[in-house]
């Protein structure tokens, strides 16, 4: 059996409330990158009950918690736990999974993203300005105004989908040995 994408399983402590569960879930997964590159991933989150009961986790580390990232074929790739589980381990293992796994550049494809993240931010303070602009467009009609928010609001419009083919075609993760089709081929 092989899956479609390599698995990053998180293994957390039965008691969600743990020191250790809460410190990597607000220090490792909140580093932008780490964030980004789980869409090279599918993720798994399971308790260490749970761990004990798989039969490929179990045997992969002890620790709780940790990150265990397998690659397709379901064989271990990486194991982290303990204290060698930080955000910086955890990209460097993802990067190292991605390059075996894909052809797609794991660096470039979370720099690219960023920016495109960096795009949207602006792109939603287009659109509040624009709802600002309506609310007090109904508190008292101005014609030329309306005219001016409509245009401004037909390139926002213009502009978000012109970001979501960008994020589209972006998430478009060509797998190693995956047959050529139109819809993964590289422009």
């Amino acid at each position: 059996m092989v899956a479609d994408k390599p698995m990053m399983v998180y293994v957390m402590s039965d008691d969600p409330s743990d020191k250790e569960t809460r410190t990597l879930e607000s220090v490792a997964f909140k580093k932008d990158q780490v964030a980004v590159g789980a869409n090279f991933f599918r993720p798994i989150k399971m308790t260490a009950g749970d761990a004990a009961q798989d039969r490929i986790i179990n045997d992969a580390g002890k620790a709780i918690p940790r990150i265990v990232l397998l690659k397709r074929d379901y064989t271990v790739a990486a194991v982290l736990g303990g204290s060698a589980l930080s955000g910086g381990s955890l990209l460097k293992a993802m990067q190292q999974v991605v390059a075996k796994e894909f052809e797609t550049n794991f660096d470039t494809m979370v720099k690219d993203y960023m920016s495109l993240l960096a795009d949207l931010d602006r792109l939603e303070s287009k659109r509040t300005a624009i709802e600002d602009q309506k609310r007090r467009l109904a508190e008292k009609a101005n014609k030329s105004k309306e005219a001016k928010v409509a245009r401004d609001e037909a390139e926002y419009k213009a502009e978000m989908a012109a970001w979501e083919a960008k994020e589209s075609k972006l998430k478009e993760l060509k797998l190693k040995g995956a047959p050529e089709t139109p819809a993964n081929e590289q422009a």
